[in-house]
């Protein structure tokens, strides 16, 4: 049977096949099968439309891994928990990845424990839902009641088999009945996870007795996964006053205190001083994300029937970060001496919500069935804060002469902390019904005003006719609308990321800082969508369902992170801005709104359920996306850039590449899952498509070649445990190895593995867990 869905529609009781976009639901029992601690990891498992890439050494973004869907960047997933708006995280990617420049969700702040399923809206719905939802949907539907049997706490080790990775958690989800009557109840879940790193760093180039003398020594890299702690839990409750209203709400609280290690300084480095570190160094970042969201609303029956709902949410992201085994080499050389250890600011994204949402199936008269009429209204305010850190974090050479501020990341200073924030207003009118018994039909329309982008009307055209018993065809036409968000506006950094070999300080600065304004920044605009897909759904038995579905997404103006312009690799240009600014970086990059692009695919789904009588259940799934990416249209160079650096371009060859060929192309996962007595077999075979690293020229290009995972789940119930064990890449697949052409992934031979691996660089992944069911 196949599951009752909440997402994309307004109208009660669709399911999936009968959806009028294509959407994916995915059970608790889904989500457990794949051994993965987070959302984002077990829905790339999972579906071959969305994507879930690793990072390293990346200070402070470690703390946060995008969600990305049909190639495009995270900003563009809309991600709901119980059908609420969750808060974006507060770090901004800065560096050279596939999801370069964007500001997306922390979906690991939410432990799987309080999850009863995931619904995965694959279409444009910023008419339905606001800003940002381009690409999506994900809503996050929360387990709710106290019935027995659904309460569970589960103990787990994990690990990997090569470069350490140790893992240990304790999870569960306890629901109690509230009241005498039992009007409402409320249920506790939590995941509890210690993670150790891991380390892929290699010896490289340093047997090399010329890399070794010019370095003063050896290096010692680490490189891989931040070793972690994480608390996650979560509160809900409903209690029904009577049959006309229900109160309900939730809590939603993390912690995930982590250790980045950042890049190795040689002894001979500029970076270091010898008389501290005489045989150089290896930074650490400890960063600490808290995440907490709430949400307080009422439901219920007002008048002949209209549905209504109105509820309150608040949530934020907050990232305290410090630097340790570091230094300031300005600092030193000026005064004599540096801490090894600094504050270094935090960041803070909060965001709060007000909606109402009226919902009544109406008698039109002259059509055949009811129309759902809905209509509603929100209220939403976005908040961004960065704070400074130590002075000493931040301290400069008067001069120029040394590297100023704390190594790996240097501190937030006073001028660029702040608060900034702004506020939108939002109304929706929604129309939805079966205009006869083969055609369905849905048209939505949305205004919203933000206070620093504009007003913008968004909205959409659903049909689905049902040619046959077996055969329907669904499409939409649909516009959409992102307002940058305060992050894009206002975040604002220099960190250490790697080009040619070389250890490149780079400031990431807002588009009012003098800085990028000498390089030709302006105000950022607000992206803008046109939408079209066409589908079919084919159910030739009632044990098999086929869905095919083709899409083109237009987005103009796109916010994106501009080149990162070497000041070192152009005196002339580095001359300008030491006349305008004294911040003292090796290159410098803004967000500009740099591209149109158009992106096209085709997603299958298929689903094949089999009842073998003595022998069990065999549930067999097959699915594949093709997704590309290709550019409209590039902004021009400003004259600036042009005048004292010709070779630079605002948006070039290797940032096109990121946007364009950074995600895999295809995607297939095959999967099937044996239930027999109490034993339960899940075997799924996902390839990643071959993705590409983009040079500055040709000369600079890498193709890290498709890869097929194997994971496989092994489960034993007893009474009322479960046992079980399993292994993700199970045949102990690697990406291809970057060669030293790639300059913006190659450093002497060290970091054998691109972040720009879909399916990250650990290997083979070994899980046991004991659950206890009452």
């Amino acid at each position: 049977m196949q599951a009752v869905i909440v997402t994309g529609t307004r109208s009660s009781g669709r399911t999936e096949s009968e959806s009028l976009s294509p959407i994916d639901v995915l059970g608790s029992k889904d989500l457990q099968a794949t051994g993965a601690n987070t959302v984002g990891q077990a829905l790339s498992q999972l579906l071959p439309s969305l994507d879930f890439p690793s990072s390293a050494i990346n200070g402070p973004l470690n703390t946060t891994r995008p969600v990305i869907l049909r190639g495009m960047s995270p900003n563009y997933v809309l991600v709901l928990v119980d059908g609420k708006r969750y808060h974006p995280s507060s770090q901004l990617n800065y560096s050279t990845t596939s999801s370069r420049g964007s500001q997306p969700v922390d979906t690991a702040s939410i432990p799987i424990a309080a999850i009863d399923h995931i619904e995965v809206l694959r279409d444009g719905a910023a008419a339905q839902y606001g800003s940002d939802a381009i690409a999506g949907v994900v809503n996050i539907v929360l387990k709710h009641g106290a019935r027995k049997g659904d309460n569970s706490v589960t103990a787990g080790g994990a690990g990997y088999t090569k470069g350490g990775g140790a893992q240990n958690s304790i999870s569960g989800s306890v629901g109690f009945d509230l009241g005498a009557q039992k009007k409402g109840w409320l249920r506790v879940s939590w995941n509890y996870l210690n993670a150790m790193p891991t380390n892929h760093a290699e010896f490289g180039e340093q047997n090399q007795a010329s890399v070794v003398k010019a370095n003063g020594g050896y290096a010692t890299q680490v490189y891989g996964n931040a070793g972690q702690k994480n608390f996650q839990t979560v509160i809900n409750f409903a209690y029904a006053f009577n049959p006309a209203f229900e109160l309900y709400g939730y809590i939603d609280a993390s912690q995930r205190d982590q250790r980045n290690y950042g890049y190795y300084r040689t002894a001979n480095s500029s970076n270091n001083v010898k008389a501290m570190y005489p045989n150089g160094y290896l930074p650490l970042m400890l960063s600490q994300s808290s995440d907490f969201s709430a949400v307080l609303g009422g439901r219920g029956l007002i008048g002949d029937g209209w549905h209504w709902d109105f509820s309150g949410t608040y949530g934020y992201n907050n990232v305290n970060n410090q630097v340790d085994n570091t230094l300031n080499v300005a600092l030193y050389e000026n005064t004599g001496s540096s801490p090894r250890n600094f504050y270094v600011g935090s960041f803070r994204d909060a965001q709060s919500v007000f909606n109402l949402d009226v919902s009544k199936d109406t008698d039109w008269g002259f059509l055949p069935n009811p129309v759902t009429v809905a209509f509603g209204a929100s209220w939403m305010k976005d908040q961004y804060q960065m704070k400074a850190g130590d002075a000493a974090s931040y301290y400069q050479d008067p001069n120029g002469t040394y590297a100023g501020g704390a190594q790996t990341f240097s501190g937030i200073t006073p001028a660029e902390a702040g608060n900034f924030s702004r506020h939108s207003q939002a109304v929706y009118a929604d129309l939805e019904t079966d205009l006869t018994d083969r055609l369905s039909a849905g048209v939505a329309a949305r205004y919203e005003h933000y206070s620093d982008a504009g007003a913008t009307r968004s909205g959409k055209v659903s049909l689905r006719y049902q040619l046959t018993d077996t055969l329907a065809l669904r499409g939409t036409v649909s516009n959409g609308f992102r307002a940058p968000s305060l992050g894009q506006q206002y975040y604002e950094t220099i960190a250490t990321i790697i080009n040619n070999n070389t250890l490149t300080q780079t400031g990431t600065f807002r588009t009012s800082n003098s800085v990028a304004q000498a390089l030709g920044a302006r105000s950022l605009r607000p992206e803008k969508s046109v939408n079209y897909s066409l589908g079919a759904v084919w159910q030739p038995l009632d044990n098999l369902d086929v869905s095919v579905d083709g899409y083109q997404i237009r987005i103009a103006h796109q916010d994106l992170l501009s080149d990162s312009f070497s000041l070192t690799s152009n005196p002339e240009l580095a001359a300008y801005i030491s006349g305008i600014s004294a911040t003292q970086v090796s290159a410098a990059q803004y967000f500009t709104n740099a591209a149109t692009t158009r992106t096209r695919g085709v997603d299958m789904v298929t689903s094949y359920y089999i009842a073998m009588g003595n022998a069990g259940t065999l549930r067999l799934n097959a699915s594949a996306n093709y997704n590309q990416v290709s550019l409209q249209s590039v902004a021009a160079t400003p004259a600036i850039l042009r005048e004292y650096a010709p070779t630079l371009a605002l948006y070039g060859r290797a940032s096109e590449g990121l946007l364009t060929k950074s995600t895999p192309r295809t995607k297939f996962v095959l999967g099937g899952t044996w239930m027999v007595g109490n034993w339960s077999f899940y075997a799924g075979e996902t390839r990643y498509g071959s993705v590409m690293r983009v040079g500055n020229t040709a000369a600079g290009d890498q193709t890290f070649a498709a890869r097929w995972l194997l994971d496989t789940t092994i489960n034993y119930t007893y009474h009322n445990w479960t046992f079980t064990v399993g292994a993700n890449n199970l045949t102990n697949q690697y990406p291809s190895r970057v060669t030293k052409n790639n300059t913006y992934d190659y450093y002497y031979g060290e970091l054998p593995y691109s972040p720009l691996s879909p399916f990250g660089y650990n290997g083979r992944y070994v899980f046991g867990n004991v659950t206890l069911h009452w």
